[in-house]
């Protein structure tokens, strides 16, 4: 389940008319007052004015400027120009309004103007190369350091809340590693520091709908698997020397889904289960003479031990990134090593003490080194 799109896709991805079927280079209009003057204005003040409340906490100016953006770029993408800086300035704007349905909305839209449209996709490259065409969307990832959209996409909710919250996955990292501090005078400062702890985010997770979950984990599944395919087609066009980076944003965003399976697990668990009366009332339903519907294979089938042994790795891996003041993510490593030794060293591991492996050995007449 995902939330409903913010905006008709086809709508604003439909070709304008003219040969080209992408419109006009809206750059070549000066006038302080065009469509994509106002855009850029209002882009440029949201993040000074970001910059700002940075000291305050007062965002209301910056949410204004990218409310007119919210307001001006689909007319513009829509009639005017098939433009991919505007649509990056549209999806920064989506992200900050409508959290990640609004980011899955406008990678969406991305992807949709570099697969119909890039031919005469705008901005044009120029003496530069393809350079001048994608810097957009290499400011969106960043290069060397981390881009626009990073910061936004830490900050934006991962829960409801009543009584506390909405917390945003950025409070989520701050809470684990306050967690994670050893001496409980130092961890109160702190938590006192922030205002929140992570019981404070585990009761805002209790108090939020089952719905809010559902929407936010698929609208994140999209939004990762969007711009990984933006990714491909990017390498594709430019070549994957002159494509523009894209991982820092997945591996974010992946992050993301990662704290929100943890979290909201256990409304994944009754969302995800089969009502035992519905399987049951469909196997009967089959009429006589008709062979029941074959069960689908498991979605977590294991083929053979290596595969096993993997699935064991991403678990330690999802701890690792989730939980990392649990040792959870440790003692599944550890698992699958020993599960990749001899027996033989394994014993040797477990056992260190000599005479306690002969006896091991005498009672099991499992031989150790020492035999």
């Amino acid at each position: 389940m995902t939330s409903a799109n913010l905006f008709d896709p086809e709508l604003i991805l439909s070709p304008i008319d003219g040969d080209w079927q992408t419109g006009q280079d809206v750059r070549l209009d000066p006038s302080p007052t065009s469509t994509y003057q106002t855009i850029k204005i209002a882009r440029n003040s949201a993040r000074a004015a970001e910059r700002n409340s940075i000291h305050d906490g007062n965002t209301s100016e910056a949410d204004e400027h990218w409310r007119t953006i919210k307001n001006n770029a689909p007319d513009l993408l829509t009639n005017q120009s098939k433009d991919l800086e505007v649509a990056c300035w549209y999806t920064e704007a989506l992200l900050r309004s409508n959290g990640f349905q609004g980011l899955r909305d406008g990678f969406l839209l991305i992807h949709g103007l570099i697969e119909r449209f890039w031919a005469n996709l705008y901005p044009l490259p120029d003496e530069d190369g393809m350079e001048t065409r994608v810097a957009c969307l290499a400011g969106l990832n960043g290069e060397g350091a981390e881009g626009v959209l990073i910061a936004p996409i830490r900050k934006t909710i991962i829960t409801e809340g009543s009584s506390c919250g909405p917390f945003t996955y950025w409070e989520y990292q701050q809470a684990l590693e306050c967690q994670k501090l050893p001496d409980e005078k130092a961890k109160q400062a702190k938590i006192d520091k922030l205002g929140f702890s992570i019981d404070s985010i585990e009761t805002a997770v209790r108090e939020s709908s089952n719905e809010f979950f559902e929407n936010i984990r698929g609208d994140l599944i999209e939004a990762i698997d969007l711009f990984k395919k933006t990714g491909q087609l990017l390498d594709e066009h430019c070549g994957t020397y002159d494509a523009p980076p894209t991982r820092t944003i997945i591996e974010v965003l992946e992050d993301c889904l990662g704290a929100i399976s943890h979290l909201g697990r256990d409304k994944f668990l009754v969302m995800d289960e089969v009502p035992v009366e519905q399987s049951q009332d469909e196997q009967s339903g089959a009429g006589e003479g008709q062979a029941a519907p074959a069960r689908p294979a498991a979605a977590n089938y294991l083929a053979n031990r290596d595969a096993a042994f993997k699935q064991l790795i991403e678990i330690s891996e999802f701890f690792r990134k989730t939980e990392p003041h649990s040792p959870v993510s440790y003692v599944l490593q550890k698992a699958v090593k020993w599960g990749h030794m001899p027996l033989n060293e394994l014993i040797q591991e477990l056992i260190p003490d000599s005479s306690s492996r002969n006896h091991y050995s005498e009672l099991t007449g499992v031989l150790s080194d020492d035999d």
